[in-house]
C-alpha cells in the first residue's frame, strides 16, 4: 500500500515539475536573433547585447537594458536607463528602443523622440504601438 501511494505521489510530483518547466521561458533563446549589430541603409548602426543597446555611427546614444517586453517572436521594446544621451534624451532619464519584424537577417528598430524620468513612466508611455518610424536594418 505505500508503495502505491509513493507512486502517485511520485507521479504527481514529476508531473507538476513537467508542467513548471514547460511553462518557463527563456527570454535570451526566443530573442536570440536580436542581438549583435545591425546597420541601416542611413547609416545608423545600433549594437545590442543582452545588457546594453548602443547606437555607434553617431554616437547619439547608449542604453542599459532594465526590462524587456516581448510583443512576440519576432517584436518587442526595450526599455532602460541612458547612459549616453542627447539634449532630447538626457543621461539618467529612461528610453524605449522597439523592434519588428525581425528575421535572422533583417530588422525594423526604432528609438523613442523624447525619454521620461521613470521606468514605470516610460513603459506606460512607449509601447511597440506608439512608435510611428522604423529603420530597417541588416545584421552586421
Amino acid at each position: 500500500m505505500k508503495n502505491l501511494k509513493f507512486s502517485r505521489l511520485f507521479a504527481a510530483v514529476t508531473f507538476v515539475a513537467i508542467l513548471a518547466l514547460a511553462g518557463c521561458k527563456q527570454p535570451d533563446e526566443s530573442n536570440a536573433s536580436i542581438y549583435g549589430t545591425w546597420e541601416s541603409s542611413y547609416g545608423e548602426k545600433f549594437e545590442i547585447t543582452k545588457s546594453t543597446i548602443k547606437e555607434t555611427a553617431f554616437g547619439m546614444y547608449e542604453i542599459e537594458i532594465k526590462e524587456i517586453e516581448e510583443v512576440s517572436n519576432n517584436s518587442g521594446v526595450f526599455y532602460g536607463l541612458l547612459t549616453k544621451g542627447s539634449d532630447y534624451t538626457p543621461t539618467g532619464t529612461y528610453y524605449a528602443f522597439a523592434y519588428k519584424d525581425l528575421t535572422e537577417t533583417t530588422v525594423k528598430v526604432s528609438g523613442g523622440a523624447v525619454s521620461y524620468d521613470t521606468l514605470e513612466e516610460v513603459k506606460e508611455k512607449c509601447t511597440i504601438d506608439t512608435f510611428a518610424y522604423y529603420s530597417e536594418c541588416a545584421k552586421q
